[in-house]
């Protein structure tokens, strides 16, 4: 498997989850900023017993979706609505 590289953030090779915090480093955001995104569900997250982690494709899926021509924000109206 390819080491995932996210807008050129090197992913050590056989990580597949990050933390809140390591994500949040990636996005440019605060560590509570994260954290409050990711319980809007602004951010893919797992919860693996207490732990609370970033799945790696699904954060670069998110990030690709966001990028692409005629993306919405994150919780806009649906233009259907």
């Amino acid at each position: 498997m390819p080491t995932p590289v996210i807008k050129g953030w090197n992913i050590p090779p056989g990580r597949i989850v990050l933390t809140i915090p390591e994500a949040a480093r990636i996005l440019g955001l605060g560590r509570n900023s994260a954290y409050e995104a990711a319980a809007r569900g602004e951010i893919p997250t797992i919860r693996i017993g207490r732990l609370l982690r970033v799945p790696v494709r699904a954060l670069e899926r998110m990030l690709d979706d966001a990028s692409a021509p005629g993306a919405r924000p994150a919780g806009a109206p649906n233009a259907s609505a």
